[in-house]
Protein backbone atom coordinates (compact mmCIF):
# COMPACT_ATOMS: atom_id res chain seq x y z
CA UNK A 1 0.00 0.00 0.00
CA UNK A 2 1.44 3.37 -0.95
CA UNK A 3 1.68 6.12 1.61
CA UNK A 4 1.30 9.88 1.26
CA UNK A 5 4.42 11.39 2.86
CA UNK A 6 4.76 15.07 3.70
CA UNK A 7 7.39 16.93 5.72
CA UNK A 8 6.09 19.82 7.80
CA UNK A 9 7.82 23.15 8.38
CA UNK A 10 6.68 25.58 11.08
CA UNK A 11 5.01 28.72 9.72
CA UNK A 12 4.91 32.23 11.07
CA UNK A 13 1.86 33.92 12.52
CA UNK A 14 0.14 37.10 11.42
CA UNK A 15 2.65 39.11 13.44
CA UNK A 16 5.48 38.13 11.12
CA UNK A 17 7.43 36.25 13.81
CA UNK A 18 7.82 32.51 13.44
CA UNK A 19 7.48 29.83 16.04
CA UNK A 20 10.88 28.40 16.80
CA UNK A 21 14.09 28.67 18.77
CA UNK A 22 15.76 32.09 19.01
CA UNK A 23 19.33 32.64 20.20
CA UNK A 24 19.95 35.55 22.56
CA UNK A 25 22.76 37.78 21.25
CA UNK A 26 22.58 40.71 23.68
CA UNK A 27 20.66 42.18 26.60
CA UNK A 28 20.46 42.47 30.38
CA UNK A 29 18.82 40.49 33.16
CA UNK A 30 18.20 41.97 36.65
CA UNK A 31 17.18 40.53 40.01
CA UNK A 32 16.04 42.93 42.68
CA UNK A 33 14.26 43.69 45.88
CA UNK A 34 16.12 41.46 48.35
CA UNK A 35 18.22 42.84 51.21
CA UNK A 36 21.35 41.75 49.32
CA UNK A 37 20.72 44.45 46.75
CA UNK A 38 20.18 44.37 43.03
CA UNK A 39 22.09 42.10 40.66
CA UNK A 40 22.59 42.68 36.93
CA UNK A 41 23.81 40.11 34.41
CA UNK A 42 24.70 40.50 30.76
CA UNK A 43 23.07 38.14 28.30
CA UNK A 44 23.62 35.63 26.85
CA UNK A 45 25.03 33.47 29.63
CA UNK A 46 24.92 29.82 30.65
CA UNK A 47 21.52 30.19 32.30
CA UNK A 48 19.88 32.22 29.54
CA UNK A 49 21.04 31.57 26.01
CA UNK A 50 17.83 30.95 24.05
CA UNK A 51 14.17 31.88 23.79
CA UNK A 52 11.53 29.49 22.48
CA UNK A 53 8.49 31.12 20.91
CA UNK A 54 5.30 29.18 20.19
CA UNK A 55 2.68 31.03 18.15
CA UNK A 56 -0.87 29.75 17.66
CA UNK A 57 -2.12 31.51 14.51
CA UNK A 58 -5.64 30.17 14.93
CA UNK A 59 -6.08 31.41 18.47
CA UNK A 60 -3.87 34.47 17.84
CA UNK A 61 -1.96 33.71 21.05
CA UNK A 62 1.65 32.98 21.93
CA UNK A 63 3.87 31.49 24.64
CA UNK A 64 7.52 32.33 25.28
CA UNK A 65 10.11 30.50 27.38
CA UNK A 66 13.64 31.52 28.37
CA UNK A 67 16.08 28.62 28.07
CA UNK A 68 19.59 27.90 29.23
CA UNK A 69 22.42 26.80 26.97
CA UNK A 70 21.36 23.20 27.64
CA UNK A 71 17.94 23.92 26.17
CA UNK A 72 16.16 23.41 29.50
CA UNK A 73 13.66 25.79 31.05
CA UNK A 74 16.04 27.93 32.93
CA UNK A 75 17.20 29.63 35.86
CA UNK A 76 14.13 29.08 37.94
CA UNK A 77 13.94 30.96 41.21
CA UNK A 78 13.17 29.05 44.38
CA UNK A 79 10.69 31.03 46.51
CA UNK A 80 10.91 31.42 50.26
CA UNK A 81 10.05 29.31 52.13
CA UNK A 82 11.45 26.64 49.76
CA UNK A 83 8.87 25.20 47.42
CA UNK A 84 8.28 24.58 43.76
CA UNK A 85 10.51 26.64 41.48
CA UNK A 86 9.16 29.48 39.36
CA UNK A 87 9.65 28.61 35.72
CA UNK A 88 10.27 31.44 33.28
CA UNK A 89 7.58 30.48 30.80
CA UNK A 90 5.21 33.25 29.74
CA UNK A 91 1.82 32.04 28.56
CA UNK A 92 -1.32 33.83 27.40
CA UNK A 93 0.48 36.22 25.04
CA UNK A 94 -1.57 38.42 22.71
CA UNK A 95 -0.42 38.69 19.08
CA UNK A 96 -0.44 42.08 17.36
CA UNK A 97 0.87 43.12 13.95
CA UNK A 98 4.37 44.01 15.15
CA UNK A 99 4.53 42.80 18.73
CA UNK A 100 3.46 40.34 21.41
CA UNK A 101 2.17 41.36 24.82
CA UNK A 102 2.42 38.94 27.76
CA UNK A 103 0.53 40.17 30.81
CA UNK A 104 -0.70 38.24 33.83
CA UNK A 105 -1.88 39.82 37.09
CA UNK A 106 -0.83 38.19 40.35
CA UNK A 107 -1.84 34.57 40.19
CA UNK A 108 -2.99 32.24 42.96
CA UNK A 109 -1.11 31.57 46.23
CA UNK A 110 1.43 30.72 47.40
CA UNK A 111 3.62 32.84 45.10
CA UNK A 112 1.13 35.05 43.23
CA UNK A 113 3.41 35.16 40.21
CA UNK A 114 2.85 37.95 37.69
CA UNK A 115 4.54 39.11 34.49
CA UNK A 116 4.37 41.97 32.03
CA UNK A 117 6.45 41.68 28.84
CA UNK A 118 6.44 43.40 25.47
CA UNK A 119 8.14 41.65 22.57
CA UNK A 120 8.73 43.55 19.35
CA UNK A 121 9.30 41.30 16.38
CA UNK A 122 10.33 41.04 12.76
CA UNK A 123 10.61 37.95 10.59
CA UNK A 124 13.83 36.74 12.19
CA UNK A 125 14.42 38.47 15.53
CA UNK A 126 12.80 39.50 18.80
CA UNK A 127 13.35 42.53 21.07
CA UNK A 128 12.27 41.66 24.63
CA UNK A 129 11.58 43.89 27.64
CA UNK A 130 9.62 43.06 30.77
CA UNK A 131 9.41 41.93 34.38
CA UNK A 132 8.32 38.73 36.13
CA UNK A 133 7.84 38.71 39.88
CA UNK A 134 6.06 37.41 42.94
CA UNK A 135 3.54 39.57 44.77
CA UNK A 136 3.94 37.46 47.93
CA UNK A 137 7.18 38.06 49.85
CA UNK A 138 7.90 35.77 52.79
CA UNK A 139 11.66 36.33 53.17
CA UNK A 140 13.43 39.68 52.91
CA UNK A 141 16.65 38.17 51.55
CA UNK A 142 15.06 36.64 48.42
CA UNK A 143 14.63 38.63 45.18
CA UNK A 144 11.04 39.14 44.10
CA UNK A 145 11.43 40.85 40.71
CA UNK A 146 13.27 39.54 37.66
CA UNK A 147 13.59 41.80 34.63
CA UNK A 148 14.84 41.62 31.06
CA UNK A 149 15.80 44.75 29.14
CA UNK A 150 17.03 45.34 25.61
CA UNK A 151 17.20 41.60 24.96
CA UNK A 152 17.72 40.78 21.29
CA UNK A 153 17.24 37.21 20.07
CA UNK A 154 17.62 35.98 16.47
CA UNK A 155 15.75 33.06 14.93
CA UNK A 156 17.83 29.93 14.44
CA UNK A 157 17.09 28.06 11.22
CA UNK A 158 15.44 24.76 11.96
CA UNK A 159 16.59 21.37 10.70
CA UNK A 160 15.79 20.47 7.09
CA UNK A 161 13.86 17.27 6.43
CA UNK A 162 12.98 15.53 3.19
CA UNK A 163 11.91 12.09 2.05
CA UNK A 164 14.64 10.36 0.04
CA UNK A 165 12.64 7.29 -1.03
CA UNK A 166 9.74 5.04 -0.17
CA UNK A 167 10.22 1.28 -0.52
CA UNK A 168 8.94 -1.98 0.95
CA UNK A 169 11.16 -1.20 3.96
CA UNK A 170 9.46 2.14 4.63
CA UNK A 171 10.19 5.81 4.08
CA UNK A 172 13.80 6.94 4.21
CA UNK A 173 14.15 10.40 5.76
CA UNK A 174 17.14 12.70 5.30
CA UNK A 175 17.61 15.33 8.05
CA UNK A 176 20.22 18.09 8.14
CA UNK A 177 20.83 19.98 11.36
CA UNK A 178 23.35 21.44 13.77
CA UNK A 179 26.30 19.35 14.94
CA UNK A 180 26.04 18.30 18.57
CA UNK A 181 22.32 19.08 18.85
CA UNK A 182 19.66 16.44 19.51
CA UNK A 183 17.22 15.96 16.65
CA UNK A 184 13.68 14.71 17.31
CA UNK A 185 11.53 13.39 14.45
CA UNK A 186 7.76 13.27 14.95
CA UNK A 187 5.11 11.60 12.79
CA UNK A 188 1.36 11.96 12.41
CA UNK A 189 -1.47 10.55 10.32
CA UNK A 190 -3.88 13.47 10.84
CA UNK A 191 -1.73 16.57 11.63
CA UNK A 192 -3.37 16.66 15.08
CA UNK A 193 -1.62 13.99 17.11
CA UNK A 194 2.18 13.87 16.78
CA UNK A 195 4.32 11.02 18.10
CA UNK A 196 8.13 11.04 18.47
CA UNK A 197 9.57 8.24 16.34
CA UNK A 198 13.31 8.96 16.49
CA UNK A 199 15.78 10.90 18.64
CA UNK A 200 19.36 11.25 17.45
CA UNK A 201 22.43 13.31 18.26
CA UNK A 202 23.52 15.12 15.11
CA UNK A 203 27.10 13.96 14.41
CA UNK A 204 29.96 16.44 14.12
CA UNK A 205 31.19 15.39 10.67
CA UNK A 206 32.45 17.23 7.61
CA UNK A 207 31.07 16.80 4.08
CA UNK A 208 29.19 19.01 1.59
CA UNK A 209 25.79 18.23 3.19
CA UNK A 210 26.93 17.48 6.76
CA UNK A 211 25.91 17.14 9.45
CA UNK A 212 22.99 14.87 8.64
CA UNK A 213 21.26 11.67 9.72
CA UNK A 214 19.21 9.08 7.81
CA UNK A 215 16.17 7.45 9.40
CA UNK A 216 14.11 4.57 8.00
CA UNK A 217 10.46 4.62 9.13
CA UNK A 218 9.42 0.97 8.82
CA UNK A 219 5.97 1.71 10.30
CA UNK A 220 5.05 3.82 7.26
CA UNK A 221 4.67 0.72 5.07
CA UNK A 222 1.35 -0.06 6.78
CA UNK A 223 -0.13 3.44 6.55
CA UNK A 224 -2.05 5.22 3.83
CA UNK A 225 -0.98 8.66 5.02
CA UNK A 226 2.05 9.81 7.02
CA UNK A 227 3.26 13.33 7.91
CA UNK A 228 6.66 14.21 9.37
CA UNK A 229 8.19 17.13 11.22
CA UNK A 230 11.36 17.57 13.27
CA UNK A 231 13.00 19.95 15.72
CA UNK A 232 16.34 20.30 17.48
CA UNK A 233 17.41 20.68 21.12
CA UNK A 234 20.78 22.20 22.08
Amino acid sequence: MSAFLVSIHWAGAQSGAASGLYQIISGNYDECCGIGGDFRFSLPNESQGFVRLAVDPQGNTAAMTFLGEDGQTVFSVVPCPPGDPINFRLDYGFVFSKSFVFHVDPGPPPYQTYWNYTVSNSTDRLRIDGTLGTAQQNCVDVPTQFSHSNVVAVLLPGPRLRTMEFSKDGALLFIQGKAGWTNVIEASTDLLIWTPISTNLMPNTLCPVCPYILFRDAVSTNLVRRFYRCFEIP
